[in-house]
This record gives C-alpha cells, sequence and structure tokens, in this order.
C-alpha cells in the first residue's frame, strides 16, 4: 500500500532573536512572509516575495530595508520535506541569511546569518 505524502505550505521558524512564517500559499492568494526581529514587524506578500528552487534549497527572498547603496534582503533557506498522513509535521532546522549592500570599503556585500528552528506543516487553504 502507498503512503499519501504533502509538501508542506506552513514554515514557522524562529531564533536568534527573529521569528519568520512563511506561507506558500494563503487565502489571499498567493504566498505571505511574516518577519519579526526586535521592534521590525514586516508583513510581504505575493509579488513582494521572490521565489527561486535549487539543488541546494527553495530560496525565499523579500526587500527588508534599503542600504547605503541599494537593498538590504533576507533569504529564507527551505529545504526539501515531504510529509505524510502519519507525520502531517516536520521540526527542521535550517538558516536566512541578511544581506546589505554597501558602497564604503572594498567589500560592498555584508551578510549575517540566522539560525533558525522551526516546523513545517501541511495546511489546506
Amino acid at each position: 500500500m502507498s503512503q499519501v505524502t504533502s509538501v508542506p505550505t506552513v514554515y514557522r521558524l524562529s531564533g536568534d532573536s527573529a521569528t519568520i512564517n512563511f506561507q506558500t500559499t494563503s487565502t489571499i492568494g498567493g504566498p505571505t512572509l511574516d518577519y519579526k526581529t526586535g521592534q521590525t514587524d514586516l508583513k510581504f506578500s505575493r509579488e513582494q516575495i521572490r521565489v527561486i528552487d535549487t539543488e541546494f534549497a527553495k530560496l525565499v527572498t523579500v526587500t527588508v530595508g534599503p542600504g547605503d547603496a541599494g537593498d538590504t534582503t533576507l533569504t529564507l533557506l527551505i529545504p526539501t520535506i515531504v510529509l505524510t498522513q502519519e507525520d502531517p509535521s516536520a521540526k527542521f532546522d535550517t538558516k536566512a541569511i541578511l544581506m546589505a549592500l554597501r558602497k564604503l570599503g572594498s567589500v560592498h556585500q555584508l551578510y549575517k546569518v540566522l539560525n533558525l528552528h522551526g516546523t513545517a506543516s501541511a495546511i489546506p487553504f
């Protein structure tokens, strides 16, 4: 007997003083991403979210603010996760990378890596 599998639609993550909630689809008809750290609470939807599937991971990128030479982005790395009826959610560790563009000095891209832990689950919309 084959087992019914599904891919997650909701990712709830936290770590390094940040909380990220990403939904691949939603009641508004597209993806949503909420990013909270300290006093910053940003909400993104649809075309504000850029998703690229790679061999490495699904890369989910949003622009979180301006930098002195361009935008500051947040890229969430989503590993491949397959859920089953017996295991409808999965706990996992991943990273998010904040990248700020700078025009001063010889290094123009600055990175901060966030270590995240969370849960992936499949919720029908």
